[in-house]
């Protein structure tokens, strides 16, 4: 039996261990907790997904109130959008289109979303899909003052359509959703400078 480091047991629990450590930290937690999302559970339902995220942003809460509504821009920040534009608004209520293509490792697939965005100012964000490639889609941003930063606090159910759902898993949703808003809390941090 061939004993040589690059083959022995503990080497190869090594390698493990860091490999696993590599994609812990690529999906945006690290072992010290560092990086905005502080946790991200994506549990599998009978049809769809239901995704719970806590993150934490080093701004105050209207600065990350005004990056989370800024619809019309978060292409230019946001990793995976290609367009993103407010198409209706009627007072605390607005219709948003979205177009872009999610990615994890060599999958990947573009997808529209058109939703119904509720805002409750400085306090949720509730969006309804009204039209996409998912057969349903909904989430509630809610965000809250926590000491000189912002908590934001982030729920979301999806029904992949039969396209999607061949792409869809947990790593997949745990991987865009820390993609996603570690580029729009980077863009807090930026604004706040």
């Amino acid at each position: 039996m061939d004993m040589s480091p690059a083959t022995s047991p503990a080497r190869r629990r090594c390698l493990l261990g860091l490999a696993a450590l590599a994609c812990f930290a690529s999906a945006g937690v690290s072992a010290q907790g560092k990086g905005p999302v502080r946790s991200i559970d994506v549990a599998q339902t009978d049809d769809g997904y239901v995704a719970t995220v806590v993150m934490a942003a080093a701004v105050p809460l209207s600065i990350a109130w005004d990056v989370l509504t800024d619809f019309d821009n978060m292409a230019k920040w946001v990793p995976n959008l290609k367009e993103s534009k407010i198409v209706s608004r009627d007072g605390n209520v607005m219709t948003v289109e979205q177009k872009g293509t999610a990615r994890f490792g060599l999958l990947s697939f573009p997808y529209t979303s058109v939703r119904k965005m509720q805002l409750d100012p400085q306090k949720t964000i509730q969006a309804t899909q009204v039209s996409g490639n998912m057969k349903r889609l909904m989430s509630l941003m809610k965000v809250s003052a926590d000491g000189t930063g912002t908590r934001l606090d982030y729920r979301l159910e999806l029904v992949p359509s039969s396209i999607a759902s061949a792409v869809l898993s947990p790593d997949f949703l745990k991987s865009e959703i820390t993609e996603q808003f570690t580029a729009i809390v980077a863009e807090m941090v930026r604004r706040s400078k």
